[in-house]
């Protein structure tokens, strides 16, 4: 899987967060099923990407982190904060990881194993901010932001995918996206340009560079790698999304 084709993927799974965000009610519960996939594809991805050894131990890892933080996020008790229960789960993955060294029978490459898979651990748990993101909007009775940035991202990864020079490409999906997130956020919430623009620069560089991280492997190229380099750009946006429904 090329370029052109992994891009386009993460933008459809960006697009599908934007959908769920405007179903009212129901968007924590199916943005936590979209995550849920998002943790999956990173978990079979992931040890691929990273070539590491013991793959399937990590992929059960980092995949059941992705799916047991988006489901905690979405039925969080009470007593416990949504971003609490997110921790406990990513520091639950982190100490599967270790476990899952311990285990292991062939020794070789420990120190590379492990923190690859703590790695992954990290990233397919805070998608789960996505969850909470939209929940806090849901509370307001407003998916717009959520779904403004999500739109914004999509953008981003389907402008990296043009075929220009890389400096270039960079430049044009950060500006693209940037600006898709702003005039969303103004015309659907009302917001100044200012803070609009910010939160979409944010938004499209976050993208922009998770892509071009996890792109730049030799291996990203082969079609079970590119599956995490198409979702670990949404899976990390959330972050930005929470952080924008909390202090907007």
């Amino acid at each position: 899987m090329t370029v052109p084709e992994r891009a386009p993927l993460g933008a459809a799974l960006a697009l599908l967060l934007a959908v769920v965000s405007l179903t009212g009610t129901l968007a924590p519960v199916l943005t936590a099923v979209v995550v849920g996939v998002l943790g999956i594809l990173i978990g079979i991805a992931w040890p691929s990407l990273l070539e590491l050894p013991a793959a399937g131990g990590t992929r059960a890892v980092v995949a059941g982190t992705g799916v047991l933080g988006a489901m905690v996020a979405v039925l969080v008790p009470e007593r416990l904060t949504p971003v609490a229960a997110v921790v406990m789960v990513c520091a639950l993955g982190v100490f599967a990881s270790f476990v899952q060294q311990m285990l292991r029978r062939e020794r070789r490459e420990l120190t590379e194993s492990l923190t690859g898979t703590v790695a992954g651990v990290f990233v397919s748990g805070i998608a789960a901010s996505w969850v909470i993101a939209q929940t806090a909007a849901a509370a307001q009775s407003s998916g717009a932001l959520p779904a403004s940035i999500a739109t914004g991202l999509a953008a981003t990864l389907l402008l990296g995918s043009t075929p220009l020079p890389a400096r270039a490409r960079f430049v044009v999906s950060v500006l693209g996206g940037a600006a898709v997130t702003a005039v969303l956020a103004v015309l659907l919430l009302g917001w100044w340009w200012l803070p609009a623009a910010t939160v979409g620069l944010v938004t499209a560089v976050g993208a922009s560079c998770a892509h071009l991280l996890t792109g730049s492997s030799l291996v990203s190229r082969e079609p079970l790698p590119s599956l995490a380099v198409a979702a670990v750009p949404v899976a990390t946006v959330g972050v930005v999304a929470h952080l924008a429904v909390l202090l907007f």
